[in-house]
């Protein structure tokens, strides 16, 4: 190995062998690719001390023998333990099994050796080599992408579809490999890199030959694990075919999934497959959905090559056999779309970022339970500690969530927005919130701990995850001073995970009592500063979680007094925390967001306020803007008439504009018929129209006229209208459109959120309006 040299952990492996676990990590240097291997290793895991007597039938059965040493660790629940080593992971799993058959407790079992090894060495993302010597290290990769998309025959559940074509799309390579099938293609663009075959088999050589001498580090797609590599190795198997696509020639590993079998883990050697979804969620993206279409026409303002977006399978069958010129373009750019979206996103610093923060491999979807493990796991280890088994936990109290004030409808003039930066990192930090915390504190006088929630007692000085919050915060603090987006987004989402494990039972040191320590420590921060702020003779009209909504109206200068509460509250929790606890506060309160009018409507039907659903107007960058929460404008079920009216509506009343006249031409408009393009309806289809066996909301009806009207249509987008003969789809609309359904059910309900506040009713109005025409 290089010495000296930062190198980026690409992949990591392990398999057994006769001397003992063999571990393999790929590295990606400025060399190349390189392979770091360990021969020899033992797997690890503990036994209760007082049970190892016990535990000696089964031992002396094993062979090769276990390994014992005279280190002896404690548990979180109170017990000493000791470390047994096996000379296989499967070994360990099994005599492991066999002594929890008979009541005999192991921790750690299930951690896999090459994490282990990584984990205990504290070797997330990158390593260096200094005489020999594995170290932790810093590294920017340039890695080497390529995607790749298939096109095929429709595609049924339990089925293999027949393969057309194969994209491959890297830096210098794009190129398409079609199965010939008979049809012509004399008329291909001669500037397309295309290799036609005669065979599947043949294709599958030429594709699996690429990827070799390609030699890419990451292969990306979109579904690409469970849709595109799958049915390639399902071909592979059928014609007798390797799948070899990982370096040396080592054929791809397959895994089902335990919860969704028909859902597998994927592993190729010396590289990492990402998957496109996965990885943008992983980056807290949203959006409508995650459909290839969906993702590249909101951050590329382009999308795929077929525009029959409702019938993508029919038209690309006829592409296939009538235009193999359109059809090579089209998959080969939906393979490219994928390597610009990673590109516009910064998936790729992100992720690199992400492995460095939590040794998490790039191609981990979520795994927030696993990143706290691995940071928090070998920092424990080293006070003596292991950690519990998932699930061990017997303590049943549910979390609470986050708090949310009842609001207080209306509308109004200056709101403030005040938020506290980080609110559950921050609690964590000043109120030492850990699993090592919550077992000394419990074993030590009270006035050695501060008081948390559900009986919890939390040791002042014997923590880990505190310091470790204070180290993300500061790397989070130089990220943004460095402009570095990517860092500061990743450690952003991990501090904010480490509350929702602590309160999942998928995590090791599940806890209601951590959790709620958060959480309802939370519920008083949040209760206290609105108090504080009222008696400064403010009125909190709404909070939520980590934001609350002050009213301001009557103040000469709101954002002044935004910065000015701010600063206060901070004061006074710094010295009411010292006073009552003596800790030092790591709370802090922002001004946010001033808001010139807003409103805070009621529950639809009722006079109690909502929750999560507001509208503001506020000025930002020298021109007013519209903020909506929770709403239709922001809703993707609602039709676009519906968020067009909300947006005109709440601007008018905003601007102190008339708005019955846009109220009465909406709906003169809309049965005039002048609005037609904008009834139609959007929805996604979560499976096949087949399946949808016992209810039939109204875009399944849609759909099975357009099935019924289009036999070979199977498309998962629908569109459709509300006719006076029913949901019909675009196409196929053989009746009058319901207007009387957009005014009640689309109109209606927006007008009256907001009239309800102005002495207006919507109908009232229409009817007084109308009769003057």
């Amino acid at each position: 190995m290089a010495q000296g040299t930062p190198l980026f952990i690409l992949s990591r492996h392990w398999q057994e062998t006769e001397s003992g676990i063999e571990l393999r990590f790929w590295l990606r240097g400025p060399d190349g690719p390189q392979c770091w291997q360990l021969d020899g290793q033992d797997s690890v895991c503990f036994v209760a001390e007082q049970q190892v007597e016990r535990w000696q039938p089964i031992w002396q059965r094993q062979k090769p023998a276990l390994r014992q040493t005279g280190k002896i660790f404690n548990t979180l629940e109170g017990e000493v333990a000791v470390p047994v080593y096996s000379r296989s992971f499967s070994q360990q799993r099994r005599w492991a099994w066999l002594g929890k058959e008979v009541g005999l407790k192991v921790w750690e079992e299930d951690i896999n050796p090459a994490e282990r090894y990584l984990m205990e060495r504290f070797l997330f993302g990158s390593v260096q080599f200094d005489q020999q010597q594995a170290r932790p290290a810093l590294s920017e990769p340039t890695l080497k992408p390529l995607s790749i998309d298939i096109e095929t025959a429709w595609f049924e559940p339990g089925k293999t579809p027949d393969l057309y074509s194969v994209a491959l799309a890297g830096a210098d390579l794009k190129r398409v490999y079609l199965i010939d099938q008979g049809q012509s293609l004399i008329d291909l663009d001669p500037a397309l890199d295309v290799q036609c075959f005669a065979t599947i088999k043949d294709c599958l050589v030429a594709v699996i030959d690429t990827i070799g001498a390609y030699d890419p580090d990451c292969i990306v797609g979109w579904n690409v694990v469970n849709f595109d590599l799958r049915i390639l190795q399902n071909h592979c198997d059928r014609v007798g075919l390797a799948f070899a696509i990982g370096r040396n020639g080592v054929a791809a590993g397959w895994r089902a999934r335990a919860d969704h079998p028909e859902h597998y883990y994927l592993e190729v050697e010396g590289r990492q497959v990402i998957d496109g979804p996965g990885a943008f969620r992983s980056a807290a993206w949203s959006f409508d959905d995650f459909s290839l279409e969906t993702v590249a026409q909101t951050l590329l303002q382009r999308g795929k090559k077929i525009e029959h977006s409702d019938d993508r399978v029919n038209e690309i069958e006829r592409l296939y056999r009538d235009e193999a010129d359109a059809f090579v373009q089209y998959n080969l750019a939906d393979a490219q779309l994928v390597l610009d979206l990673f590109e516009r996103a910064g998936l790729w610093h992100f992720l690199i970022e992400r492995s460095h923060l939590t040794g998490l491999a790039m191609d981990r979807v979520g795994g927030s339970s696993a990143a706290f493990n691995t940071v928090y796991m070998p920092r424990l280890h080293r006070r003596g500690y292991i950690a519990a088994n998932v699930g061990e936990q017997q303590l049943q109290t549910a979390s609470p969530g986050g708090f949310v004030m009842d609001s207080i409808p209306g509308i109004y003039r200056n709101v403030l927005v005040l938020d506290f930066k980080s609110l559950y990192p921050s609690i964590i930090r000043t109120f030492l919130i850990d699993p090592l915390g919550l077992r000394e504190g419990l074993s030590v006088p009270q006035e050695e701990t501060v008081p948390g929630f559900l009986g919890a007692r939390f040791h002042r000085h014997k923590h880990i995850l505190p310091a470790l919050i204070d180290q993300l915060w500061q790397a989070r603090d130089q990220a943004k001073a460095e402009h570095n987006a990517p860092m500061s987004q990743a450690i952003k989402i991990i501090m904010n995970s480490f509350y929702g494990v602590l309160g999942s039972n998928l995590c090791r040191f599940f806890d209601p009592r951590l959790a709620s320590s958060i959480t309802l420590r939370g519920h008083e921060i949040l209760q206290k500063s609105r108090d504080f702020i009222e008696a400064k003779g403010y009125r909190v009209i709404y909070g939520d979680t980590d934001s609350v909504f002050v009213h301001a109206d009557g103040h000469s200068d709101p954002e002044q007094l935004g910065r000015q509460l701010a600063v206060e509250l901070n004061h006074w929790w710094q010295d009411r925390l010292q006073a009552e606890f003596g800790l030092a506060c790591h709370l802090e309160m922002e001004f946010e967001t001033h808001y010139e009018q807003f409103v805070m409507p009621t529950i639809r039907g009722t006079e109690t306020g909502s929750k999560k659903r507001y509208a503001g107007w506020q000025l930002r960058g020298g021109e007013h803007q519209l903020v909506f929460k929770g709403l239709e404008a922001v809703r993707s079920d609602w039709t676009p008439l519906a968020k067009r009216f909300q947006l005109s509506l709440y601007e008018r009343v905003f601007r102190q504009q008339s708005y019955k006249s846009l109220i009465t031409e909406t709906v003169l408009d809309l049965k005039a018929g002048k609005l037609d393009a904008l009834l139609v309806y959007k929805r996604r289809l979560r499976r096949s129209i087949e399946q949808y066996d016992k209810q039939m909301p109204p875009h399944v009806q849609a759909a099975w006229l357009k099935r019924q009207q289009q036999p070979h249509w199977r498309g998962r987008n629908i569109e459709y209208v509300k006719t006076v003969q029913g949901w019909q789809p675009l196409g196929y609309i053989s009746a009058q459109l319901d207007y009387e359904h957009y005014i009640d059910k689309q109109l209606a309900p927006i007008a009256d959120a907001l009239l309800h506040f102005l002495s207006e009713d919507f109908y009232s109005l229409i009817d007084d309006q109308l009769s003057l025409f």
